[in-house]
Formats: C-alpha cells, structure tokens, sequence
C-alpha cells in the first residue's frame, strides 16, 4: 500500500513537471525566437536614424568652429609660414575642443584639417608639416561642395595614405565679406570603437561594410572572417543591393557556434564612399534564456524527493495502525477476549473504537470508559483506562475519607506508587506485564483523569487498583 501511494504521487509530479517544462521552454524559445527576428529590422533603422542625427550634429559643430574668429584669423597671415603656423594652431585648438567628452564623439579626433579656397592643406594637427599642400579635392570630393556652395558637409573620406575610414564632416571658413576662402574637415575613424559603442547601445552586434569586406565591427576577430565569407561570397548580391543603399532581408549566419539573424542596409550621409551597416542578434544567446524553464526541472526533482519522504510517513502513519488493528483482532480471535486495541490514530482512532465496542457487546462485557474498554482491559497498558466512569451510589464516608487521602499525597509519590500497584496487581494476575511501559501507563491514566475531571467538573481525579476475580482495574476517585 505504502508502495502504491508513492508510486502514484511520483507519477502525478513527474507528468505535471515534465508537461510544464516543455510547454513553457517551447513557450519561450518561441517567443524569443520571434523576439530576436522582429527586434534586429527595428535596430537597424534606429541605428541609421542614430547615424543620422549624429552626422547634423556633428556638421553643425564643424560649422561652429570654421565660422569662428580664431578659425578666420589664420587666413590674415602675411607670409605663408605664419599661415601655416597659426593654421596648425587653430586645427589643435579645433581637436581640443572635440576631445571634451561633452562633445559625443568619443575623444580627440583623428585628424583636423585646415584647407584654402582650392582644397590644398595650409595645416593639420599633431604635425605642422604633414599634408601640407596636399589637395584633399580627389580623395574627399566633397571639400568642393563645400567650397562652392559653402555648405556644411558630412561624408565617409578614405584616407588611402594609412587606409582609414573616416567619418568627417566640413565647414566653410568665411571672410568678413561672407566669401569662402578655405575649409575645415574634422574626422573620426570609423572604428572598433565606434561599433562597440553603437552596439552597446543597441544590445546587437554593429558591422561597417565597405566595397571588399568588412572595416570594422564589435564583434571578436574570430568572428569577422566567416561573417566575411557568408557577406560577401555566399550573399554577395545582397551585400552589394546594401552597398548601393538598398536594405536586405533578414539573414542568418552561423558565428563561433552561436546562430545570428541579421539585416543590413546602406550607411546614410556617405556620398564618397559605398558604405553599409548590418546589425546581427545572437538569436543562440537569446534562445538560452529559456533555459530558466530548468528551474521547473529542478522543483520537480525537489517534488520528487518531497513525494518519497512524506509519502512513506503518510504511508506509515496509515498502514501502522491497520496492522496494530489487524493484530489486536488476531489475538481477541485466538482467545484472548480481555484484548482491547489502543490505536494513536486520529484516522483510526474511531474505527478501534467501534471495534472494541463490538467485541464488549460480543463478550458480554459492560464498557467502562468513553473509549470501549472494558473493566478487564488485558493489554499492555489498557488498563491504564479501564476505569469506572463515575463513583457509585454507594460511596460514603470511607469514600470521602480515601479521596482526602488520594488528595494528600504528593503527585510524584501517587504516580510511581499507582504504578507499582498496577503491575503488582498484573503479575498476582498470571499476566504479562513486560510490555507495560511506565511512561505510556501514566499518560493513558493523565488523559482519563483529564477526561473525568472535565465530565464531573471536579478538582481533582485519583486512581485505586482493584482487583475483582482475574480481572484488574483502574477505579476512579472524584475530588471535590
């Protein structure tokens, strides 16, 4: 029986926790998985609007700075040297000032650049004479937009020189009469960094694609060469569609054994160069977050082993009793008609009960206490309750006398000698009187005292041993 209330509690746990493990990671890999795929389209255009509000901030601090007296003051030198000389200072006092963190652009730039009217560089920081003469027209045609419409540009420069993408924008440099006579181009490499920070931002990974292969991207260096492959030879008419400006549909690709969904799209404000972004989502990393569904394993485990210890107590607690009944009737079967069967069962409490009434009524015996024992309860510690339920209409003075003599004695002295008494009386009887623990006797005989002192609402019950023929008995003393 045990075995079966175990066994079917194990099961009962075991289809409610395996059901919910995979109904809820099937849930949430899912849902996920929808997540990832529908969130990457989303980050790209914030991404590229990103790029864009950056790029007219940006314009709008390059034209801040030309349009500066210090900037126009360059231009009054009267000998080429001092030019130049006060042209490098004003370029170190432009990256100065863009280093501030307060900029937004992630620290000093990587090149400033001070032209005059026809593209040709008077200076730059960092080295007086590096570039000096050199015409940026060719490499960066969009000076000439600047020069002649004095406009504020913003562009891609490749700097072949040291082979750099450059994200720069340019500013006319004006006289007091409002003519252009030269340019300021500000330029930070489009690096690493840079998609770091953009993918630190976004919780993507950002690549920045260019005609040949990737330039930069936050993602390891490990990572780059097979993303490369799958860009550029496996999907290299949607990577040149995302070159020209046009956005592909999503893809995946397989990345240090993590699977990324990606989409990628031209790189807006970029006339000079073909440039592209593409933003990719761990879909691997965000599928792992339905692993939390294991914590629905591992309380199923602990269901498991709570199953098994309550189950063999609950288990115990029933099948005890049956088998303290069973044996209880055996023995009234094989003679022993004086038995009574004493369960500490709240569930079978009851059902003991009517059985020793059934077996009084059988053998013709009259109850004595609430609970069916009779005046000759034979077992172990029956007799422990075997008591008249109330005095006799025949008590009198000796009564009265005995009842001030049980009520004198001290407590201790009464329970070891009522004790004695009783198993005395049981072994001048022919009983066996082995089982008969001193503890247990004298909490059955504590809880019929209770019981009587509550029914006649007296101050206090005694107990005599009484022996009538074979038979020994528990015979209650009411103290008033």
């Amino acid at each position: 029986m045990r075995l079966k209330i175990i066994a079917g509690n194990l099961i009962a746990v075991l289809l409610v926790g395996l059901g919910s493990y995979f109904y809820v990671k099937g849930g949430l890999e899912r849902g996920l998985g929808e997540q990832v795929d529908g969130q990457i389209d989303q980050d790209l255009q914030l991404l590229r609007r990103s790029w864009r509000l950056s790029a007219l901030e940006f314009m709008e601090q390059v034209r801040e700075r030309a349009e500066s007296r210090e900037v126009r003051s360059a231009f009054n030198a009267l000998d080429q040297q001092s030019r130049r000389r006060s042209a490098f200072e004003r370029a170190e006092g432009i990256a100065a000032w863009f280093q501030d963190p307060a900029r937004g652009h992630g620290g000093r730039p990587d090149i400033v650049v001070i032209t005059d009217e026809t593209g040709r560089v008077i200076a730059r920081d960092n080295d007086i004479n590096r570039m000096n003469g050199t015409s940026v027209v060719a490499s960066l045609p969009s000076v000439r937009r600047v020069l002649d419409r004095g406009l504020a540009v913003h562009d891609v420069w490749l700097k072949q020189d040291d082979d750099k993408l450059l994200q720069v924008a340019m500013a006319p440099v004006r006289n007091e009469e409002g003519g252009v006579i030269g340019a300021v181009v500000v330029g930070y490499d489009i690096s690493n960094g840079l998609a770091e920070r953009e993918a630190e931002v976004l919780g993507a990974e950002v690549v920045f694609m260019r005609e040949g292969g990737i330039y930069s991207s936050s993602l390891d260096q490990s990572e780059v060469n097979p993303l490369t492959r799958a860009l550029y030879t496996d999907m290299a008419e949607a990577t040149t569609g995302a070159l020209d400006g046009n956005a592909t549909s999503p893809f995946t690709v397989d990345l240090g054994g993590n699977e990324y969904v990606g989409v990628a799209a031209g790189l807006p404000m970029t006339p000079s160069q073909k440039m592209a972004v593409a933003v990719l989502g761990n879909r691997t990393a965000h599928l792992a977050m339905a692993e939390t569904a294991n914590v629905i394993l591992i309380l199923m485990v602990v269901g498991l082993i709570f199953v098994l210890i309550y189950g063999f107590i609950i288990g115990t607690s029933f099948i005890r009793p049956i088998e303290e009944i069973e044996e209880g009737v055996l023995t009234v079967i094989n003679g022993r008609t004086d038995h009574r069967i004493d369960v500490e069962s709240a569930e079978y409490g009851g059902l003991a009960y009517r059985i020793n009434q059934l077996i009084n009524v059988f053998t013709g015996v009259e109850e004595a206490d609430s609970e069916g024992r009779s005046a000759g309860g034979g077992a172990a510690w029956t007799g422990a309750a075997a008591v008249t339920a109330q005095p006799t209409d025949e008590d009198g003075p000796e009564d009265a006398a005995l009842a001030a003599q049980l009520a004198d004695e001290p407590e201790d002295q009464y329970r070891q000698r009522i004790y004695d008494e009783y198993v005395a009386a049981k072994q001048a009887a022919g009983e066996d009187v082995s089982n008969i623990g001193q503890e247990r006797f004298l909490s059955r005989l504590d809880k019929n005292a209770e019981n009587l002192k509550k029914k006649h609402g007296c101050r206090m019950v005694r107990f005599q041993v009484q022996t009538k023929g074979s038979q020994v008995i528990l015979r209650p003393v009411i103290i008033n």
